[in-house]
């Protein structure tokens, strides 16, 4: 080998490390879908099983490769051919098969965060499943349009590393209201937990008119709930309230119905919501959710491998449907 043809080499090799050094370091969808596509590469395309043929050795037999290739309407392995010849990418996607990914994912949404003693409490962004974005904002809007505002908590935290009791928060169907945002002084808490003055019916969660909307809300006379260490206390209050039970339906969730009351401040079991929208009981897969949001690797490799073929009985996922 000349000195120049050896040079020419060292450099091609050198630029394709400095390229890999990149692409692995690069954290962006971009760089992952590269990684990829050179990794298919590899598996496919590279000199795993060596040629049963020799090397053609000129212009006429290439040509008669190219030929049969077409005859066999091989025509992406044709373009294949051709790109190795030239030595530029081929067609992409590659011969083989092709990563597909999951057709949901969470995106963060602008949270409300409504001044007070609850705001330090109230993160920035809540993270939301794609599919349910749009019903969450239009909630958001109903609110501010009277005023009103929702301060939620993400309870997504991803695939779990034991098994959970609940499956929801892992398949993004549940988000949770600011436990701080009520029961502190229902007279100026974002959120309380209240019912019609003189009524002995259920306690509702309701959002506090803070400031005039565009859509006009009545005060009215309401028993609320205020809630100390290990108490709680009914208030009799003349406020402007809107109830969220049919504002979050409309966006496809629920709360627990009856609704939980808590026993003191550290009760928040009040504060759940959960999306069971699409879930059919006794035909909905564990696995057919989970394929939504991950990967087939990340489930493979995850605590629910094993259950994937777990049904939806209205209330949870479970091993045998009765």
């Amino acid at each position: 080998m000349s000195d120049e043809t050896s040079s020419t080499t060292l450099t091609e090799e050198g630029t394709m490390q400095a390229l890999m050094g990149i692409i692995q370091q690069a954290g962006s969808q971009e760089a992952w879908d590269a990684q990829n596509i050179l990794m298919r590469r590899l598996a496919l395309q590279g000199d795993v099983v060596g040629s049963r043929v020799p090397s053609p050795r000129n212009i006429t037999e290439i040509g008669g490769y190219l030929n049969l290739l077409t005859e066999l309407q091989q025509s992406e392995m044709r373009s294949q051919a051709l790109a190795g010849i030239l030595g530029v990418a081929g067609p992409n996607p590659p011969l083989g098969w092709t990563a597909s990914r999951p057709a949901l994912s969470i995106v963060s949404l602008p949270n409300d965060r409504p001044e007070g003693g609850s705001q330090a409490m109230t993160p920035l962004t809540v993270a939301v499943r794609s599919d349910f974005v749009a019903g969450v904002q239009a909630a958001q809007r109903h609110l501010h349009e009277r005023g009103c505002t929702l301060p939620l908590l993400s309870v997504y935290g991803g695939l779990p590393s034991a098994l959970p009791s609940d499956c929801l928060p892992c398949l993004g169907r549940s988000l949770a209201l600011v436990p701080a945002a009520a029961l502190s002084d229902p007279a100026l808490d974002p959120l309380a937990l209240a019912r019609p003055a003189g009524s002995s019916g259920a306690y509702e969660l309701v959002a506090r008119v803070l400031g005039p909307g565009s859509v006009s809300v009545p005060s009215a006379d309401w028993e609320a709930l205020r809630a100390d260490a290990g108490t709680i206390t009914p208030l009799t209050l003349n406020a402007a309230f809107v109830p969220l039970e049919p504002v979050l339906a409309a966006a496809g969730y629920c709360l627990a119905s009856p609704l939980p009351l808590p026993s003191g401040t550290q009760s928040i079991a009040w504060t759940r919501m959960i999306n069971l929208t699409s879930l059919v009981p006794g035909n909905t897969r564990l696995g057919d959710e989970l394929a939504q949001l991950y990967s087939v690797s990340q489930i493979a490799g995850s605590v629910f491998a094993d259950r994937l073929d777990w049904l939806w009985n209205g209330h949870a996922f479970v091993a045998t449907w009765l």
